[in-house]
């Protein structure tokens, strides 16, 4: 089958090959009436047209390239790998119908790619449970006005935007009124301040906290049957914790969104908020804000 042009689209519409390649690549100093400009998108569309990205690159000298940057690790437990699958899936979703191509790219524990950003010419960049020293070496190679958007990290750093669920209110909501027979049991995450920060959001004692790394320590934690009571960050997690029986009562705070996979007397915290549409929004954003590093709020929180 013969290849879509803008040519093709021109002449079907009556318009200028100009006009067609203003529309497309979004060339917004160009007076076009409107009823042109989304009668070329719909033949865009019924006619299967794919963008050239190289000549859209040279046109309006930008690479429509998003990166995605994830840590990789020799074992990913099957919690913290859908948590981020489903994350990374809806995000890439809206990126595509916005017109913008996905760079998944995976950033080795060891020796990283720092220049990634600068390499592939990146118009933004989310960096997905990063690794703190990882951070601080890629942020080295921050270049200037291509945001960096943190998901589920933190940092103290007004220039840098951060995306995560707002696991303080959710465990305030879940909360018994007697602490004394209940433990935390969380994913291990790689940002040292977003797990003290779920640390903090409840008085419990240090020994009634667990960050499980892997099956075998969820399931050495759950054979010492210490606790009555459980809170537990991520569903996965807590269908396990579920089908051990050991707790009387336990709670979950759903950040996969598969709240299904646990049982009728499991209490849920379903956060309600769409955390792929919040960091999207946040990148178009900066976009057009060249001046968000004065910007004083540097945190999203989606509830």
């Amino acid at each position: 089958m013969k290849k879509t042009t803008m040519k093709d689209i021109a002449l079907q519409a009556n318009v200028s090959v100009a006009t067609v390649s203003y529309v497309l690549n979004r060339v917004d100093n160009q007076t076009i009436p409107e009823k042109t400009r989304n009668q070329i998108l719909s033949l865009a569309e019924e006619l299967h047209y794919i963008p050239n990205l190289a000549a859209r690159s040279l046109a309006n000298k930008k690479t429509g390239l998003v990166g995605v940057l994830v840590h990789n690790s020799a074992y990913m437990p099957p919690w913290k790998l859908y948590a981020q699958f489903t994350f990374i899936r809806a995000l890439e979703q809206r990126l595509t119908d916005a017109g913008y191509h996905t760079l998944l790219y995976s950033l080795g524990t060891d020796h990283p790619s720092l220049n990634i950003i600068v390499e592939r010419k990146l118009e933004a960049v989310f960096l997905i449970d990063v690794h703190d020293e990882s951070f601080y070496s890629i942020s080295k190679h921050f270049v200037e006005g291509i945001p960096l958007i943190l998901i589920d990290s933190m940092i103290e750093d007004k220039l840098f935007k951060q995306v995560l669920y707002n696991y303080r209110s959710a465990l305030q909501n879940v909360m018994p009124e007697d602490l004394s027979q209940v433990c935390l049991i969380m994913e291990s995450f790689n940002n040292s301040l977003l797990t003290s920060f779920i640390q903090d959001s409840l008085p419990l004692p240090e020994k009634a906290i667990f960050k499980v790394q892997n099956m075998e320590e969820l399931n050495t934690i759950l054979s010492e049957g210490i606790y009555k009571e459980a809170i537990v960050i991520n569903e996965f997690i807590g269908s396990c914790v579920e089908k051990s029986g050991v707790f009387a009562r336990l709670s979950v705070l759903c950040n996969c969104n598969c709240p299904e996979m646990l049982g009728e007397d499991v209490q849920k915290f379903i956060f309600t908020g769409d955390k792929s549409a919040t960091a999207f929004e946040l990148m178009q954003e900066l976009l057009h804000r060249p001046d968000y590093s004065k910007q004083e709020n540097n945190r999203y929180f989606v509830d």
